[in-house]
C-alpha cells in the first residue's frame, strides 16, 4: 500500500492559445481515495482528461506505476490500468447491459462478432454483486430500460470490469440517491482495500469528507492545495481555497439579507390533493406562505419533481387544484400557469431548461416570450431585461451574445433563474437549484433565493442534498412513494430525521 500510481510534475495544457492549467502538481497513492475541488473552471476536468488519456499535456512529465507516460488515448490509458467514468455516459442505449459494460474487451469477440454471450452476462452478474444489484438488473436487458442512476452504477462497473488500478470519479453521485451513494461508497472503499485508487470529482463538500483520504485544491488552472490530509483540513479553509475568498456562511442564514416573518404573512400558493396520471404523487396537499422558502426531500423516486411539474402543468393532473393568492389556476397549459403567476425551473438546465445553442439573451428572454405569446420581443426592451438581470444575478459572461452552452455550469444556472425571475413570480419553484455548480456558485444562488424571499416571493425548492435543504429552507416536506410523509419546521429538523421519513416513515396524518 502507498505505493504511488500516478505523479504528474508542472503540467500544463493550452487549449487554442488560452492556458487552462499550468505548474500543476498531483500525487494519486495506491489504496487512496484523492479528491480534486475547485470551482467550475478551475482546471479539474482538463488534469483528470490528462490522466484518463484524453487531453494530452502541453508541458510537464506524468508517471503512471512508476513510468514515464504521455497516454495518446483512453484506450492506451486503459491497457496501463486508469479508467475515467465521466458525468456524460457513453452507453448505447439498444445494446444489452453486458454489451455495454464489455463492449470493448476482446475476450468476449471473434472476427468482430460477439461470440460468448453466456460468459458476458455471467461476468455481469459478478460485476452487479458488488452493488449488491444481481436481483434488480438483468445483465441481458438493454441500457435504455435503466434509470439514471442505474446507469450511474453501470459506468462505474465499466471501469472495474477493466481490472484499472486508477479509477477516476467526475460527479459519480451527481444522480444518486441517498441509498445509492452509500452503495457506491462502500465498494470504493472494498476496492481501495484491494488496492486501487481513486480521483473523485465533486462539488459536495460533505460526501467528499466522508470518502477522501486526502485532498486536492485548483483555482483558475493553478494548484492551490496539495494532497493535505482531509482529516486535517477545516471546511472554512477548504472553500477558502477553492473560491479565494471567504464563504463564511454557505446557507446565508447569517447574513444581513432581511428575512420577512413569513408565518404572519398571507398564503400565497395552495396545492390541494394533488395526484398525476402516473401514480408518482397521490392526493398531496401542502401551502407557503409570502416569503417563505418550502423545501421538498426524498429519495430519487419518491415524486418530487412529478408533484412540481404536476402542479405547473408540465405534466397532466389527474386530480387536485392549484391556488394562487386563494384564486384557482384555470387551463390546463405551461401558459396558464405562467398567467397566474407561477415559475418552474426545471431539474435539468441543459434540455429542459435552456436552449444551449441559443443566446444568453434569447435565453433570458424565453419565459418572458411565452408569457406574452409572441413570436419576438422589442429587441431594446429585451437588450435591457438582459443586461440588468446579468447584474443582478452576478452571471460572468463575456457578452450576452455568446451561446449559454459557453458558461460554466453555474452560470447557466444563474441564466435559468434569470429566465424566471423576469417574470417576477408570485410563486417560484426550483427543481435541484445547485446540481452541478461549485461552491462560489451555490453561495451566489443561496443568497439570490434569500433575496427573493425576502421581498415577499413564495420558494418551493427540491432538492436531493439534505444539508441544502435544512440549510435554505423554512419548512421542508420529506416525500416517499408519492406521498408526504413528514412536515418539518427548520428548527426541529435533522438528518437523521429526513432520512427516517425518505425510508421507513409512515404517510404524514
Amino acid at each position: 500500500m502507498n505505493e504511488i500510481l500516478i505523479e504528474m510534475t508542472n503540467i500544463k495544457k493550452v487549449f487554442s492559445g488560452v492556458v487552462a492549467i499550468e505548474g500543476i502538481d498531483f500525487e494519486l497513492r495506491s489504496g487512496e481515495v484523492h479528491a480534486l475541488m475547485g470551482e467550475n473552471g478551475a482546471g479539474k476536468s482538463t488534469l483528470s482528461k490528462i490522466i484518463a488519456g484524453i487531453h494530452q499535456a502541453d508541458g510537464g512529465q506524468m508517471k503512471v506505476n512508476g513510468k514515464v507516460e504521455d497516454f495518446a488515448s483512453v484506450r492506451e490509458a486503459v491497457d496501463h490500468g486508469v479508467s475515467i467514468v465521466t458525468q456524460e455516459f457513453s452507453s448505447v442505449p439498444d445494446l444489452s447491459i453486458a454489451e455495454n459494460i464489455f463492449l470493448a474487451d476482446p475476450k468476449y469477440y471473434k472476427g468482430g462478432f460477439l461470440q460468448d454471450k453466456k460468459a458476458m452476462v455471467a461476468d455481469t452478474y459478478d460485476l452487479l454483486k458488488l452493488f449488491g444489484m444481481e436481483h434488480s438488473i438483468d445483465p441481458r436487458d438493454k441500457m435504455s430500460t435503466l434509470s439514471v442512476a442505474q446507469m450511474q452504477v453501470i459506468e462505474i462497473l465499466k471501469a472495474v470490469s477493466t481490472k484499472a488500478n486508477v479509477i477516476i470519479l467526475d460527479e459519480p453521485t451527481a444522480s444518486l440517491s441517498v441509498k445509492e451513494i452509500e452503495t457506491l461508497f462502500q465498494i470504493v472503499r472494498k476496492l481501495k482495500a484491494e488496492g486501487v485508487g481513486f480521483i473523485i470529482v465533486s462539488h459536495k463538500i460533505n460526501e467528499i469528507y466522508e470518502i477522501s483520504d486526502r485532498i486536492t485544491v485548483l483555482r483558475d488552472g493553478r494548484l492551490i492545495l496539495k494532497g493535505v490530509e482531509t482529516a486535517t483540513l477545516a471546511q472554512d479553509d477548504l472553500i477558502r481555497a477553492m473560491v479565494g475568498r471567504e464563504v463564511s456562511d454557505l446557507y446565508g442564514a447569517g447574513t444581513d439579507i432581511p428575512k420577512l416573518d413569513w408565518k404572519n404573512e398571507p398564503i400565497v400558493f395552495e396545492a390541494r390533493n394533488i395526484t398525476d396520471q402516473n401514480d408518482y404523487v397521490k392526493d398531496i396537499s401542502f401551502q407557503v406562505h409570502r416569503g417563505e422558502i418550502a423545501g421538498f426531500s426524498g429519495l430519487v423516486g419518491a415524486g418530487r419533481s412529478e408533484l412540481m411539474r404536476a402542479i405547473f402543468q408540465a405534466d397532466p393532473r389527474n386530480g387536485g387544484t392549484v391556488l394562487v393568492d386563494g384564486k384557482e389556476v384555470t387551463g390546463h397549459s405551461i401558459r396558464s400557469s405562467i398567467s397566474a403567476g407561477l415559475g418552474l425551473v426545471p431539474e435539468d438546465r441543459k434540455t429542459e431548461g435552456l436552449i444551449q445553442e441559443l443566446s444568453v439573451l434569447k435565453n433570458i428572454g424565453l419565459a418572458k416570450l411565452a408569457d406574452r405569446g409572441r413570436a419576438v420581443l422589442n429587441n431594446k426592451q429585451e437588450e435591457a431585461d438582459c443586461y440588468d438581470m446579468v447584474r443582478r444575478m452576478e452571471i460572468k459572461t463575456a457578452n450576452i451574445d455568446l451561446l449559454v452552452k459557453s458558461l460554466s455550469g453555474g452560470n447557466q444556472q444563474k441564466v435559468l433563474l434569470a429566465k424566471w425571475i423576469l417574470l417576477d413570480p408570485k410563486v417560484l419553484i426550483i427543481d435541484e437549484p445547485t446540481r452541478g455548480v461549485d461552491i462560489g456558485a451555490k453561495s451566489d444562488i443561496y443568497a439570490i433565493l434569500r433575496t427573493l424571499a425576502s421581498k415577499g416571493m413564495a420558494i418551493i425548492v427540491v432538492s436531493s442534498e439534505i444539508p441544502e435543504v435544512m440549510g435554505v429552507c423554512d419548512t421542508i416536506y420529506v416525500m416517499k412513494e408519492g406521498r408526504v410523509t413528514a412536515v418539518m419546521s427548520s428548527d426541529e429538523v435533522t438528518e437523521e430525521k429526513i432520512g427516517y421519513y425518505s425510508t421507513i416513515g409512515d404517510e404524514a396524518r
